[in-house]
């Protein structure tokens, strides 16, 4: 064995714990030397192994009757969707570089996960995206806002692949510490699945794609946690930038699995190739014999220990038979791509580096990254205390003039049309997208075969985690499945990317662990299954001197079925005379609600009411709706409460509506509370009376609100407004901010 053996002074150095170098002898049986101590450091880092989130993941629900790949198992999850085909698809974070370098790190975020649905032989279809930004009148917001929706936009535009939908907060709790989420939702033929395996011993190990540069060598342990998701260093930006390589990769691996060349893909990632190719053989049950002096760089001074830890982008490994060798390395340098072996497979499951016969490092592939024989710490956490006061009606002053009400709303960033984002992508891909032609609450996704679609949503409310993560995190799930429900599909399964403060931190990990819990008992009692998802710690910003988590933000990405495109049910009013029906039950509740933040000034508060049986009665009901075609439109209340999804009803079309409010609530929580399970829907006058019969017979409480008009907006005879002078105000809201207009 080469290189000195180390000492407890030289863990430290990479961020390791006496007890870790004690683990770490005992695994080997001898001291380790440099090299493998900084394997153990980079595949012991929370991005790779996930030591200090792996024991609560655990609860997550992950298998179900359509779950084809679940959760850990590869690169993304998959369900079924039938006729031989499963969605591919996965939620990924990008938070601290786009704190850096919004542009680039958005750009590159979503590149790292469109590989990841790609690598398991899925044609990508579909990006959607979560961000959270801090208080609008900070330039800072403006700036990281723009950066971001513009980076997202330079891979959207450059891979040919649209964004089709998402969702954009604004507050407090995320200055200067953005939440930037991607899914992305992808489709193949189950024939063709790929799995990130090496296996079989004689196989063969190859790297494909651009030189390995020296982008990420010099980076710490220490970086590697509090930087988690950090893109590469010493990247020049055109080259980040060019999606050319991603495309490339994408063609040539649609080949390689076309022509059966390949055993098994992994993309290379944070942690290089030595993190990818021991993910590989460990999944095989094998081992791998590494060598480095056939890898294509650009610098021919890298040692060995360089090129396995470099994170230079636009690579992958495959495994392949030998035979294949000659076949798949001419298709790649036809493409201009390099292709070199980096090792061969064993079946001693150990990683074994060698170079110039001598042995540099040799470690057990059960003991590296994620999966495997990791540390598994459980911090010490507290369970926030519950002293949030409810907001009723004796603790909320109300207004005396409700339209100034809406014109102040009208002016928060959560509120107003977020059309300024969409405009910033690719018209062309948008045009051939059906979310773009038929706005509704979930995205819709064509499937070239079988005239099905699916639908995939992003959800997660932060003003519903300030004060109850446990119960937030019930709300973004159930929230998710009521989209894809309102648009006529069937939820499958959940994609979650947890967005965190600093595990040590207890109030911080306490927050991830009821979140956790919440998600887990959502999943478990809608029956969606969490196939694929990501940890993102260390997420904070300084307050007055004082380092704070940032909004516990667990995001949910989901995706459902719809057998028939035809069916998708949107949310525009279509027809004036139609009348307005409420599906559930309005409450006397401002918590959470985007109302008393904005009109009332309130940092935080409880989450909205909420009650899983109800809202899973409410799924059933509104499915039900919509299969027997009793509605022309469908839009769940949610932020803003009754009034913006009325309004959003309305504007697309140019619609007005006359509704009378509810005597038994005062008027503002009736139009602005955000109390859960509720669903308003326009039904034709020659349906009305079907309408009625079917909802008395559900026995699910339900109310007549009012009819659609031609174009004014009247609640409870008065006017506010019409809506084409409503309409510029939220169109032109978020526009006019980033301009610094407003």
């Amino acid at each position: 064995m080469t290189n000195p053996e180390t000492t407890i002074y030289d863990a430290e150095s990479f961020n390791l714990t006496s007890k870790e170098f004690e683990q770490i002898q005992n695994i080997l049986g001898r001291l380790p030397n440099r090299v493998e101590l900084e394997f153990f450091s980079i595949l012991w880092s929370e991005h790779a192994s996930y030591k200090n989130s792996s024991h609560w993941l655990e609860i997550l629900p992950r298998s179900g009757n359509d779950v084809v790949v679940e959760a850990g198992k590869e690169s993304a999850g998959a369900v079924d969707i039938g006729d031989g085909l499963v969605c591919v698809f996965k939620v990924e974070s990008h938070n601290h570089p786009c704190a850096i370098q919004p542009r680039l790190g958005a750009s590159t975020g979503l590149r790292v996960v469109a590989r990841d649905v790609f690598t398991m032989g899925a044609k990508p279809k579909a990006f959607l995206n979560s961000l959270r930004f801090g208080n609008g009148q900070r330039d800072t917001a403006r700036w990281l806002f723009e950066e971001v929706v513009n980076g997202i936009a330079d891979f959207e535009k450059g891979f040919g692949v649209p964004v089709v939908g998402g969702e954009t907060f604004f507050h407090d709790g995320f200055n200067s510490a953005p939440v930037v989420n991607n899914m992305v939702v992808g489709v193949a033929k189950r024939s063709n699945l790929v799995s990130a395996v090496a296996r079989g011993a004689g196989n063969m190990v190859a790297v494909i794609g651009v030189p390995t540069g020296v982008e990420g060598v010099e980076g710490d342990a220490f970086e590697m946690d509090f930087y988690a998701d950090k893109m590469t260093k010493i990247a020049p930006v055109g080259y980040l930038q060019n999606v050319e390589v991603e495309k490339t990769l994408y063609k040539i691996i649609g080949t390689l699995i076309e022509q059966k060349l390949v055993i098994g893909i992994q993309g290379v990632g944070a942690q290089g190739m030595v993190g990818a190719v021991v993910e590989m053989a460990r999944r095989g049950k094998a081992g791998v014999r590494v060598r480095t002096s056939d890898i294509p760089v650009v610098d021919k001074e890298l040692s060995p220990r360089d090129i396995l830890v470099s994170e230079t982008w636009g690579r992958i490994l495959v495994c392949l038979e030998p035979s294949a060798i000659d076949k798949v390395k001419t298709l790649v340098e036809e493409k201009a791509l390099s292709f070199g072996i980096l090792g061969e497979v064993t079946n001693d499951q150990l990683f074994t580096l060698v170079e110039n016969q001598a042995t540099m490092a040799q470690m057990s592939v059960d003991y590296l990254g994620f999966g495997g024989k990791t540390p598994v710490y459980e911090p010490v956490f507290e369970t926030a205390k519950g002293n949030l006061i409810s907001y009723t009606s004796d603790k909320i002053q109300e207004p005396d003039h409700y339209p100034a009400v809406v014109k102040t709303m009208m002016s928060s960033l959560n509120l107003v049309s977020k059309k300024w984002i969409s405009r910033k992508y690719s018209a062309s891909l948008g045009s051939q997208d059906l979310s773009t032609k038929y706005p509704s609450d979930a995205s819709l996704i064509e499937i070239e075969s079988g005239g099905k679609a699916l639908t995939a949503t992003l959800d997660g409310n932060p003003e519903y985690m300030t004060g109850n993560p446990f119960i937030g995190a019930q709300i973004a799930v159930a929230e998710a499945a009521r989209n894809i429900i309102c648009a006529g599909g069937k939820p499958l399964a959940v994609s979650d990317c947890l967005n965190f403060g600093n595990p040590n931190d207890p109030k911080a990990f306490g927050d991830f662990v009821a979140a956790v819990k919440g998600v887990a008992k959502a999943c478990q009692f809608f029956d969606v299954p969490v196939v694929s998802g990501n940890v993102s710690f260390y997420n904070q910003q300084s307050e007055d001197g004082v380092i704070v988590p940032i909004i516990p933000s667990p995001i949910i990405g989901m995706v459902g079925l719809l057998k028939d495109a035809r069916r998708h049910t949107t949310l525009p009013f279509r027809h004036k005379g139609d009348m307005i029906f409420m599906i559930g039950q309005s409450r006397e509740d401002f918590n959470g609600s985007e109302y008393i933040r904005k009109v009332h000034g309130v940092k935080s508060s409880l989450p909205p009411f909420y009650d899983a049986e109800e809202e899973k009665d409410l799924h059933s009901v509104v499915a039900g709706v919509i299969d027997a075609q009793l509605a022309r439109s469908v839009h769940d209340v949610s932020n803003g409460g009754v009034f913006f999804t009325l309004f959003e009803c309305a504007e697309p079309l140019g619609f007005g509506f006359d509704i009378t409010t509810d005597a038994e609530i005062r008027k503002d929580a009736f139009l602005f509370g955000e109390s859960q399970s509720r669903v308003v829907v326009s039904v034709a006058p020659e349906k009305q009376d079907l309408f009625v019969d079917y909802m008395v017979a559900s026995a699910f409480p339900f109310s007549i609100l009012g009819h659609v008009t031609k174009s004014e907006i009247r609640i409870d005879d008065e006017s506010f407004g019409f809506i084409e002078d409503l309409k510029k105000i939220f169109d032109n809201g978020l526009k006019h901010w980033v301009d610094a207009t407003v």
